[in-house]
């Protein structure tokens, strides 16, 4: 149990963290602040999981436990790369799959969904996709809702 993050004690309740950011953003799908949130909380899961159910048994490493999990969900690496590359400057200890991020501006409101020409936040990858950044946490959050659902 983590005794430094107030009420927030177990992997549960950073979960529960997480999705209250995702609601965030999904309220002000421009907000580069609450994009960030998602994407360190998202990240930062992986290690409340780690030392929470003692996965150090089958992983030596807390980074071969996140690879393992990187492996099974995409949208993870996305969410590692913007976390890591926002709170460090620059990455120097891995190649991110995220070549950089920008906020789009679209021709269109936020009353019209995502196939007008919308405003909103980007993610520009290494192999030339662009994505949206609410699509990916979208899917990291059904990610760990499925694997928290299988813990003990």
């Amino acid at each position: 149990m983590n005794k430094l993050s107030f009420e927030i004690k177990e992997s549960k309740d950073f979960f529960i963290k997480l999705k209250q950011d995702f609601e965030d953003i999904t309220n002000d799908p421009e907000s580069s602040r609450y994009a960030l949130n998602c994407a360190m909380t998202a990240w930062h899961l992986t290690d409340w999981v780690y030392h929470e159910f003692n996965y150090k048994t089958s992983f030596q490493k807390l980074s071969d436990f996140q690879e393992c999990l990187k492996k099974q969900c995409d949208s993870l690496q996305i969410m590692h790369d913007i976390s890591n590359g926002s709170k460090h400057y620059k990455l120097t200890r891995h190649i991110p799959k995220v070549s950089e991020t920008e906020m789009h501006e679209g021709t269109f409101d936020d009353t019209f969904d995502f196939t007008f020409d919308t405003s909103g936040l980007e993610i520009r990858m290494e192999d030339g996709r662009t994505l949206l950044f609410i699509d990916e946490i979208e899917k990291t959050i059904i990610f760990w809702e499925k694997f928290l659902n299988t813990q003990k």
